[in-house]
């Protein structure tokens, strides 16, 4: 019987690393949310939350555009990156890997951080693309540790399609919807009914023959910020016919607030409450420098503005406004009174214009008419 020669055993695939698996499904999942956090950012929130969801309190915060760049765009770079490493599958591959390992879970903890002790809200979708950065950063750190480990390579073409399908069909989805109007806020008390009187601290604000607008903000919140850009023209087509009364309600959580509060104060000392006020707004800067320097601008006497500040005066004025907006019943910002009409919230420039056009006609009514106006009874 001739001897024959052994058949060679066919190769066997190597077993797909678990950890090399992980950090590719938390690659894609993480690209698929910051995909769809982007949509919100830039075109209309369709994934997360609407108006005044924790989403849209994370998407107006002044953390939200870092240098002007919106948040999701770091995590779509980031993601795509990780993938794009994972698909190479070659040794300095692996360890650039290793190097943004720790860099994720860093980023992943500091975020989730930020919306828990500074937001103090949360956005869902931003939770999942920061649980999955932890996820990146977790899985890389243990295949660093295992010198033997290597990214398999057959997983390059399947890697590579999850990753183009993480991207584009959230963007293709969501900007395909039909973008959300800024949402009109009505009036939560519109036209107190008779018998039923406005808040002492609203009805003592009130001047007869002009329409008065008490409004309750904070300089750092961002829903404040977007509520002059309404109501700042409606104002100023009306002239002397409205009277604007501010009160400072700076938030706990914006850490430059009460600061951009105080120097308000100081500068409507010098008569320029007003004008300071509208650059607070806008202004990109409200440490105390920035604040400083905005006073300059507005050619305050710098000793008497720092004097002011050093003084307990600007102190005892929040103090009176934050009694004044718990008498009023402000439960968030901004909120409006117009006459007797309460607005919580964004309110849109038409909303505006006719509650003043109402408060206008009340404020120069008979005398009789605007005392009992004034009172309720």
């Amino acid at each position: 019987m001739a001897d024959h020669a052994p058949t060679p055993a066919a190769p066997t695939a190597t077993p797909l690393d678990r950890r090399d698996l992980a950090l590719r499904a938390f690659a894609v999942v993480g690209l698929a949310f910051s995909a769809a956090l982007l949509v919100d950012y830039l075109h209309t929130p369709v994934f997360c939350g609407g108006h005044n969801s924790g989403c849209d309190h994370v998407r107006n915060s002044v953390w939200a555009h870092p240098f002007g760049v919106p948040l999701p765009v770091p995590g779509v770079v980031f993601f795509s990156a990780v993938l794009a490493l994972a698909a190479a599958a070659t040794p300095l591959a692996r360890r650039a890997l290793a190097m943004v390992g720790g860099i994720a879970v860093v980023a992943g903890l500091s975020f989730i951080g930020l919306q828990a002790l500074v937001i103090h809200h949360f956005c869902k979708l931003c939770l999942v693309v920061d649980a999955s950065a932890l996820g990146v950063g977790v899985s890389a750190l243990l295949l660093a540790r295992d010198e033997a480990a290597t990214l398999t390579e057959r997983l390059r073409v399947p890697t590579l399609a999850f990753m183009g399908s993480a991207l584009i069909l959230p963007l293709a989805w969501g900007l395909s919807q039909p973008a959300t109007p800024r949402r009109r806020v009505e009036p939560v008390v519109a036209g107190l009914p008779d018998g039923i009187a406005m808040p002492d601290v609203i009805a003592r604000e009130q001047s007869a023959g002009v329409a008065t607008v008490v409004e309750f903000v904070d300089f750092e919140c961002p829903y404040c910020r977007r509520q002059q850009e309404a109501i700042a023209p409606v104002l100023a087509s009306y002239g002397n016919r409205v009277r604007l009364v501010r009160k400072n309600v700076p938030l706990s959580f914006h850490p430059h607030a009460a600061g951009a509060a105080r120097a308000q104060c100081c500068a409507d000392e010098q008569g320029r409450g007003d004008r300071m006020a509208e650059a607070l707004f806008t202004a990109d800067d409200l440490t105390p420098e920035g604040c400083a320097r905005i006073a300059e601008r507005l050619h305050l006497d710098m000793a008497t503005f720092r004097s002011c500040l050093a003084s307990q005066r600007p102190e005892a004025s929040l103090e009176r406004d934050a009694n004044d907006a718990r008498a009023a019943g402000v439960g968030g910002l901004p909120t409006l009174w117009i006459g007797r009409e309460k607005f919580e919230g964004l309110t849109d420039a038409d909303a505006l214009r006719a509650s003043i056009d109402r408060a206008l006609r009340a404020a120069t009514a008979p005398a009789a008419d605007a005392s009992t106006a004034r009172s309720g009874t």
